[in-house]
């Protein structure tokens, strides 16, 4: 008889894979397609056996949300390591403050679409639905996404330190740097043919714009 211990890694094992096989499936149709037979099947189990680990799709959606979240942390976690913060200072020309800025956009920008390049299918999943018809997953992807932008506000203030930029327009920006990051990851997608550095190169470009406007705005 199976342990107890044996018997949840088996349950863990079977939802991820229900996870995969949606996933797979988002990639193919979309989220809004996926049924409950669908993604059991896809996953070669039993319809039935789909509640013992999810109660509905959303319910999956959700989780799935949870683990585009960890990865996503982990990233800016690993971000956070590279990057370095130059001191700033108000008489420093825009060529000074473009490369004290990219010390931060730099690392983001290659580490962010690094994850992506690994973890294609589960963040686009999260960037996509953000706006999608499932109410369970888009404040999910909300909460999530707002915790992500606290993060990275708190290193554009280490940035900003010496500017005069309002926390709740640090916080904009943050949230514009990572709508700008996944566009670009979208942007892998549908252009599979474009040089990932050339992707990178002009997101890097585009965050360090941004950042400088910013900073000479104020």
């Amino acid at each position: 008889m199976a342990s107890r211990k044996d018997l949840k890694k088996q349950k863990e094992k079977t939802s991820q894979a229900l996870i995969q096989a949606a996933l797979q499936l988002c990639a193919e149709e979309g989220y809004a397609s996926l049924s409950l037979r669908s993604v059991a099947r896809k996953a070669g189990i039993a319809p039935t056996s789909f509640y013992r680990h999810f109660r509905e799709i959303d319910e999956m959606g959700v989780a799935m949300v949870a683990q585009a979240k960890e990865v996503l942390d982990e990233c800016l976690a690993k971000t956070r390591k590279k990057m370095t913060f130059p001191a700033i200072k108000k008489k420093d020309s825009p060529v000074l403050l473009l490369k004290s800025i990219e010390c931060m956009t730099r690392p983001f920008v290659e580490t962010f679409m690094t994850f992506w390049v690994k973890n294609t299918q589960l963040l686009h999943l999260f960037f996509q639905e953000r706006t999608g018809s499932s109410e369970a997953m888009r404040t999910a992807i909300f909460d999530s996404t707002d915790q992500l932008t606290d993060l990275l506000a708190d290193d554009l203030k280490r940035l900003c330190k010496t500017s005069k930029i309002e926390p709740g327009d640090i916080h904009l920006i943050a949230e514009t740097m990572l709508t700008i990051a996944s566009c670009s990851g979208m942007e892998m997608l549908v252009h599979p043919e474009s040089k990932p550095d050339d992707i990178s190169g002009r997101t890097i470009r585009k965050l360090n714009l941004l950042l400088l406007g910013a900073l000479i705005y104020e």
